[in-house]
């Protein structure tokens, strides 16, 4: 039996409430990183998740690419979205665990990498632990590849790329053999764009390849 770790970009959706309460009723724990444009829009539904047990991360403002952005103009749009972040936890009386970070894309930042990764360790950010995370493509590697600052991946299943439910779990069937080994897994999900029945397809494909689903603030050193 595999452990894997949830992650869910681009939130708060509209629906986001159904889909945390499906991960509710099902045992699952979830992180989601959140796009301050979102969460201006649907604060409500953010808290919502917070006071349910689910963890939130910063998503950057507008979900631009890293290296679209100076190191200053970077920095404001995580410290914009971190502040709508305290207010979702403060809102839900709930004390904000530990601050964690995903680049959107993947894209951390291209020459200015490192100013970046300065930025997000000024700030208190914190990643998996290597020793606990598998780092076969070295996305979830969070010292390796982002300085220990930020939230990567090991298994992508290209969901929003799906047709529907169905597509979704022949995905995950396809990505058996990776789920099977014996390291933890890092999962790539989005909010935006899948429905509440793909993303319960979703959980219910992994848990056919044998898949039992752990608290992702357990990977942070």
């Amino acid at each position: 039996m595999s452990t894997a770790y949830l992650t869910v970009d681009d939130a708060p959706s509209a629906d986001l409430p159904a889909k945390t309460a499906m991960l509710a009723a099902r045992g699952v724990p979830a992180l989601f990183f959140c796009e301050g444009r979102r969460l201006a829009d649907r604060p409500e539904h953010a808290r919502d998740a917070v006071e349910q047990g689910f963890h939130l991360g910063n998503h950057t403002y507008s979900h631009r690419r890293a290296s679209a952005l100076s190191p200053e103009a970077f920095a404001a749009e995580v410290d914009r979205t971190e502040a709508l972040l305290d207010d979702v936890y403060d809102a839900a009386a709930v004390t904000r665990p530990a601050r964690l970070f995903r680049f959107p894309y993947g894209d951390r930042g291209g020459d200015d990498r490192d100013r970046l990764r300065a930025a997000l360790a000024d700030r208190g950010f914190v990643a998996p632990a290597p020793s606990v995370v598998g780092t076969d493509d070295g996305r979830a590697d969070g010292r390796d590849a982002g300085g220990g600052r930020d939230w990567g991946w090991t298994v992508d299943v290209e969901d929003w790329t799906a047709a529907d439910g169905a597509d979704l779990v022949e995905r995950v069937a396809d990505a058996g053999d990776r789920l099977r080994r014996p390291q933890a897994d890092v999962l790539l999900f989005h909010d935006a764009g899948n429905t509440p029945a793909a993303t319960a397809a979703f959980v219910a494909a992994l848990r056919e390849q044998g898949v039992e689903f752990g608290d992702p603030l357990g990977l942070v050193e």
